[in-house]
């Protein structure tokens, strides 16, 4: 669970960007950004709305009572009811009147445009969208979001471990999936949101996807590729294994992919661009002849609420790395020749003057 202490900072950050650019109200209605600033865990299937002023007073208007929320009030609007027809939409236009009455007459209001319906905007007649402020606020995370994603590491470490211990031939995907999932769950405690790619063998040198039905054999290459999400916040790391005994070409693949991560611990420091990273660790994959160009997606990206955030490691990234954020890294090499691909990614914190990686289960095959 998020600090209420950390989101009541968040809010007077916030509270900050909006005196700057004279805004009396926000309101938010993405469940993300919701739980950011409030901490409260709201049903992201249904409308949701949390609404601050500039003196810093706040609302949510939510479905249920959340077991946490760092607001100044809470309102219900109808959700669940014997008592008429419901659905989305009514409860929808419940949560908007609710808004409305509380901030029609306010001053200049911005919202998530991303987020925010037709109904919304044309109650609140908002000037400008708050979310290019948002996702620069939410690159730099607090004590609360680490420990946050530190324990979505602990239960994905879990699964790996467990599913590395029982991979065999024959297995399929499917069943390797469900080792995971079981881990995952056993480790937290309570349900877990599995998301990840779970393609073996050379299924996985193309991309990842959904389990299949497909067996594993002796000599595959299994690259798992794990994001799951937990609490609202999510890790995503990959290790890759092998099945059986790896072959010398599998060895010496491992090798260069792991000394892709040295490459890019020495790039990677505040000020240092997205291209900068990707161009040192391409530059790097490209150095081993025998699979040159297989490298073809990005060096890595940002990691929070959600498993891609700024900044992008790619050709056409300037966005500078900043203390305190959460970048995964993963270099990889794909290849019939090595009956699958190798992907290896730790979760890097940005400090200082370098990075320090969250992860600790080995990268071995």
């Amino acid at each position: 669970m998020l600090s209420l202490l950390n989101c009541r900072e968040r809010q007077a950050r916030l509270v900050h960007v909006m005196r700057d650019h004279r805004l009396d109200v926000v309101v938010l209605s993405n469940p993300k950004t919701i739980h950011y600033f409030s901490g409260a865990l709201t049903d992201p299937a249904q409308p949701q709305a949390f609404g601050i002023r500039a003196s810093g007073e706040t609302l949510l208007v939510t479905n249920a009572r959340p077991e946490q929320a760092a607001a100044d009030e809470v309102l219900l609007y109808t959700g669940y009811t014997l008592e008429r027809p419901f659905s989305r939409a009514t409860m929808h236009q419940e949560l908007v009147a609710m808004v409305a009455r509380r901030y029609r007459r306010s001053g200049p209001v911005a919202l998530e445009f991303d987020y925010a319906g037709h109904a919304l905007g044309a109650a609140l007649d908002p000037v400008g969208d708050i979310t290019p402020h948002l996702q620069r606020m939410r690159r730099r995370k607090d004590a609360d979001e680490i420990a946050a994603i530190r324990e979505c590491i602990r239960i994905t470490e879990a699964a790996y471990g467990a599913v590395k211990a029982r991979l065999e031939p024959g297995m399929t995907e499917y069943q390797a999936y469900n080792i995971i999932s079981e881990a995952m769950v056993n480790a937290a405690g309570r349900s877990v949101e599995v998301r990840g790619d779970f393609a073996a063998g050379t299924r996985g040198i193309n991309g990842g996807g959904p389990p299949t039905d497909r067996r594993l054999e002796s000599g595959d290459l299994y690259i798992l590729d794990l994001f799951p999400l937990h609490q609202g916040y999510v890790c995503d790391l990959c290790r890759t294994f092998v099945v059986g005994t790896p072959s010398e070409e599998q060895q010496a693949a491992w090798k260069h992919v792991m000394a892709g991560h040295d490459v890019a611990c020495r790039v990677m420091r505040p000020g240092a661009t997205g291209r900068d990273v990707y161009r040192a660790v391409r530059d790097h994959m490209e150095s081993y002849p025998k699979f040159r160009g297989s490298f073809s997606h990005h060096a890595g990206h940002g990691v929070g609420m959600d498993g891609w955030e700024f900044p992008w490691l790619t050709p056409g990234s300037d966005q500078p790395l900043v203390e305190g954020e959460v970048i995964a890294c993963e270099p990889g090499l794909y290849g019939e020749e090595l009956r699958g691909g190798i992907r290896l990614e730790h979760n890097y914190l940005v400090g200082k003057d370098g990075v320090t990686a969250l992860d600790s289960f080995p990268m071995d095959l």
